[in-house]
């Protein structure tokens, strides 16, 4: 017997009277494949998609072998190989698909059989009740071949769909080979053909449910004690505490989008030392599983929780860090309402101060209330950046590294109260250059300017030194629109008047315009013209004493007076000149004092 002799009506044994329908001993059945279709939408919507895949593969393969055992004492057969393709050929006879053998091969351990499948009735069913999906649909298919094979093959044999029209293929294609053939990660089908039954499968889908509501109850449980400390104003470094304690794991909450640690809690130093190896390197360890979840309110990230463990996070686990979350969320979005609230009043007082409506009894009160203490000698800073969104986030990473410093928001500046220092503490001018270098390594586009303003000894006097602060931070702006800068009112103080009682930008105008073309001169030919200019004028235009300090020859000197009038088209002699360059000079030289150009 050939397997292209199969015909209907010498393979299925129909009694028109008893309506009993035969495939050798094994009784048929004719069934809709709307029926199946249907069939296979319940069992996914009662088991889930995947075990429903396990289920009716299994019920594949029991056809197949089945049909195999029966085909196989049907007739005498040529030969084995037309008994391998009897079941393509079977398979089409019962309308289940229609099958185009590809390619066979097979000696007495091993098989290799591909094919095509067209026309697949599952793919049909399959995209009527779910559409099309990402992974081969073709489950009874893929049990019913690889059923069949291993019955008439003898050893086990274990079918994969490679291609599938149920994922947008453009056709079906089917692999058959020997067990023993496959990689080890393409075995993982085996699983699915496990001797279960559907009522052992709903055993198991129970029981998955009753252990997801234990976990649901005992999430619900951890959101009410959460929930608790939080009304009970505890803090969250408490709350920090007992999640770690309940998850066994190190928890970290980071500041807004800074990705500096708020509070944490880490189970062992293992976890603090990859902690920070992670946040250098972004790299992850085999041995360590690191979770982040985004802390969001209203579209605004107020932090990330970042969670250290041993091994993945289970799925009670998930359940608990939502809730957390939830908790985590209210607590920040609290600290911040409450740090904004107190930045308001803050600069509600120093515009007070400003204006001059206050009485200084109640002024003393509010400086108390807002922690305010002025003694000795104190003065403002202002900090501006050259992006002002990121304002908010400077001012955060400022009171996470200094939580003792008065800081706060006043409209587009950043607003520190600096007391006097000790002696072995920096000086202000040294702290705040610290301050600009860790801003500038925090945020790498960020230009940043930072001043301070005189010292006062009383509440009154604070205003002064915020406007000296403020006027010098915008000139800062204007002198070094490139670089980030620092100066205090003392560097600054020669020219504090100009910068109070003149447009500044007509003062940086003026400087370019008066001596611009001597700053260019020196930088394209390394001169020393502008050195030269500053030293004549300091010396009251006398030639012998600029020459001696110049180590220079008065004919040296002459030629670069010379040269200097010809740069600049003007005359040395005109002693309402040497006032003009003389303001000039002052005021560019006290900005080359803070270290870098000014101008570029």
């Amino acid at each position: 017997m050939k397997a292209h002799q199969l015909l209907f009506q010498n393979v299925i044994d129909i009694n028109p009277r008893t309506g009993i329908i035969k495939l050798h001993s094994l009784r048929m059945a004719l069934v809709s494949t709307e029926a199946m279709g249907i069939l296979r939408r319940d069992l996914v919507s009662t088991l889930g998609m995947e075990r429903a895949k396990g289920f009716l593969m299994r019920y594949g393969w029991a056809c197949g072998y089945h049909d195999g055992e029966a085909i196989q004492k049907m007739f005498d057969w040529d030969s084995k190989k037309e008994l391998l393709f009897s079941g393509p050929f079977l398979h089409t006879l019962e309308g289940i698909v229609t099958v185009e053998p590809d390619i066979l091969e097979f000696d007495d351990e091993k098989l290799y059989f591909t094919g095509y499948w067209l026309n697949s009735y599952e793919v049909e069913e399959h995209i009527r009740h779910f559409g099309t999906c990402n992974t081969p649909v073709c489950w009874t298919l893929v049990g019913y071949a690889s059923g069949f094979l291993t019955k008439v093959f003898g050893k086990q044999v274990l079918v994969r769909e490679k291609h599938c029209a149920g994922k947008k293929d453009d056709y079906c294609y089917y692999v058959a080979k020997t067990i023993d053939q496959w990689k080890e990660e393409e075995r993982e089908d085996i699983r699915y053909y496990q001797a279960e039954n559907l009522v052992s499968e709903l055993d198991r889908v129970y029981n998955e449910i009753e252990k997801l509501n234990q976990m649901i109850l005992h999430a619900e449980e951890i959101d009410k004690k959460l929930t608790n400390f939080m009304l009970e104003g505890k803090s969250l470094s408490f709350i920090l505490g007992f999640l770690a304690d309940v998850l066994d794991r190190s928890v970290v909450i980071e500041k807004g989008s800074l990705g500096e640690i708020l509070e944490a809690c880490f189970k062992d130093d293992t976890h603090e030392k990859y902690y920070k190896k992670w946040k250098l390197s972004k790299s992850i360890r085999r041995d360590v599983n690191l979770d982040t979840f985004e802390l969001m309110a209203n579209g605004f990230l107020l932090g990330k929780m970042v969670v250290i463990g041993n091994d993945k996070l289970e799925k009670h686990q998930h359940m608990i860090i939502e809730r957390a979350i939830n908790v985590c969320i209210i607590q920040l979005f609290h600290q911040r309402a409450i740090a904004q609230s107190i930045w308001k009043k803050k600069e509600d007082f120093l515009e007070d101060i400003l204006e001059g409506t206050y009485n200084e009894d109640l002024l003393r009160r509010r400086a108390h209330d807002l922690d305010i203490r002025i003694g000795g000698h104190s003065r403002i800073s202002v900090i501006q950046v050259s992006l002002k969104e990121e304002l908010e986030n400077v001012l955060s990473f400022i009171v996470l590294k200094y939580p003792h410093i008065n800081a706060f928001l006043k409209r587009d500046s950043i607003v520190l109260i600096l007391y006097e220092v000790e002696k072995d503490e920096p000086s202000v001018y040294e702290f705040l250059v610290d301050l600009k270098g860790l801003i500038e390594e925090k945020f790498k586009t960020l230009k940043v300017y930072i001043s301070s303003g005189r010292a006062v000894q009383s509440l009154t006097e604070l205003g002064k030194s915020y406007q000296d602060a403020l006027q010098i931070t915008r000139f800062l702006q204007l002198a070094y629109p490139s670089y980030s800068a620092v100066a205090t009112f003392e560097q600054l103080e020669p020219i504090t008047l100009f910068l109070k009682c003149t447009d500044q930008e007509e003062l940086i105008f003026f400087c370019k315009k008066t001596i611009g073309k001597l700053i260019e001169y020196d930088q394209e030919q390394q001169a020393n013209f502008l050195l030269t200019l500053k030293t004549y004028l300091d010396l009251n235009g006398n030639l012998y004493k600029t020459a001696q300090k110049l180590h220079l020859s008065i004919s040296g000197l002459r030629y670069r007076l010379n040269r200097i009038e010809e740069l600049c088209g003007i005359d040395l002699k005109d002693s309402a000149i040497l006032f003009k360059f003389q303001l000039a000079v002052q005021i560019y030289f006290t900005l080359n004092l803070l270290g870098q150009k000014p101008f570029l």
